[in-house]
């Protein structure tokens, strides 16, 4: 069973971004993986370490929570199918806490990953001629791109643990190769959104690493940084020039007092219509069917940008999941993504760099996402929330069992 996980979070990292349906893969394999552990072992090994199950815990009441609405609003099949990938977490968590994930198979898929989505963004935009690189359904190009940075910058939080490695050298090429890929991957999607929470994105990995470097490595990174960001800005075909330059005037103009869709997206006008809406049913939402008529109705009624009525979610995750699926499910969705702070937290300073590195990513995880998801709903997506999922136990699992007992000595 141990060869099947290891090969699972190579998957994970390696073709969730590149390969049809590939997100639902390691849910399914490593929850059937639980059944080959009798359960009175499984009930001997975690009695009084209830902590180690916590994440499964969490996702499994935010699903009965979706579901729970969604029969509420009529629409059952609907909510299970966006949230079934949290119901599988705790089998799957069991499965890793049996079976560690190997941690070279780990950062090897990561790394593999960003290079792999590299490669396909650009042959979409400079070989095929897209205007802006996309993953298979249902990744467009605005999760595309940003998970393809989150893919990076995993990489960036793993070069901890390669320092550490026999074969360094070969390592920190590796990890180097894929977060340069996963940068690359963000750029030529022409997502704005991932390079807006970029800085704090950083700012975790300089939380963690940043006060171990000397200054002239310190400097050495934020030069690299520069050229690489003038660099992606000069190149035509990244489009980073035209959308930062776009993201301006229209900011200018909104600034100035227009208020069309036009310049502001239409996100503004689809975060108020969603305010209205959680307003008038706070406790219970409208459903995903109900959301979609409430905007049209409000659209007819002359209180939002007719424009801001055809898209089927809020365009951020919180505002997405309250207006859906009631307050409960905002709560518990906002929990989702405060468990790994919590329980990533005191890793940030451990002594082994191992653990380090894999706290770095599990604090990097829900950062991301919640910076994502204040201009997209991530969490609208079933295949989204499997790729969070499974990267919540995959990382969980490798720091629960090696890692809690004794590595949280500081070196900050």
């Amino acid at each position: 069973m141990a060869w099947l996980v290891g090969l699972a979070v190579f998957w994970q990292g390696a073709f969730t971004l590149v390969v049809p349906l590939a997100q639902y893969a390691v849910p399914i394999v490593l929850s059937a993986g639980m059944s080959a552990r009798p359960w009175r072992r499984w009930s001997s090994s975690i009695r009084g370490r209830a902590q180690l199950l916590l994440p499964g815990i969490v996702a499994l009441l935010l699903g009965v929570s979706w579901v729970g609405m969604g029969l509420w609003h009529g629409e059952a099949a609907r909510a299970w199918w966006v949230s079934w990938p949290a119901w599988l977490a705790l089998p799957m968590l069991l499965a890793l806490l049996a079976w560690p994930p190997p941690l070279g198979w780990l950062f090897a898929g990561m790394a593999a990953g960003g290079v792999a989505s590299a490669v396909w963004a650009a042959w979409l935009t400079l070989l095929v001629g897209r205007n802006r690189a996309e993953g298979p359904e249902p990744l467009d190009a605005i999760l595309f791109g940003n998970l393809g940075l989150l893919l990076g910058l995993f990489c960036l939080a793993g070069l901890g643990w390669a320092w550490g490695q026999l074969r360094r050298a070969f390592w920190v090429v590796v990890l180097l190769a894929g977060a340069l890929g996963g940068l690359l991957t963000s750029a030529l999607s022409g997502t704005r959104g991932g390079w807006i929470v970029l800085p704090l994105l950083l700012w975790v990995l300089y939380w963690g690493y940043g006060r171990l470097l000397p200054r002239g490595g310190l400097l050495g990174l934020l030069l690299g940084l520069i050229v690489l960001g003038a660099t992606l800005y000069a190149v035509p075909q990244t489009r980073v020039e035209h959308l930062l330059e776009s993201g301006l005037v229209a900011t200018w103009r909104f600034l100035a007092g227009e208020r069309s869709v036009e310049v502001n997206g239409a996100r503004l006008e689809m975060w108020r219509g969603a305010v209205q809406l959680v307003a008038e049913r706070p406790l219970t939402g409208w459903g995903a069917s109900g959301y979609q008529r409430g905007m049209a109705r409000l659209s007819e009624q002359g209180r939002i940008d007719p424009e801001a009525a055809r898209f089927w979610h809020a365009h951020h995750d919180l505002l997405d999941a309250w207006v859906k699926w009631g307050l409960p499910g905002v709560l518990l969705l906002a929990c989702y993504y405060a468990t790994p702070l919590w329980l990533f937290r005191r890793g940030l300073g451990a002594r082994d760099p191992a653990c380090r590195a894999l706290a770095l990513c599990g604090v990097l995880l829900p950062v991301a996402f919640i910076g994502y998801g204040l201009s997209y709903s991530f969490m609208a997506y079933s295949a989204v929330l499997a790729i969070y999922t499974s990267w919540l136990v995959i990382l969980w699992g490798a720091y629960a069992t090696r890692c809690r007992a004794g590595c949280h000595s500081s070196l900050s």
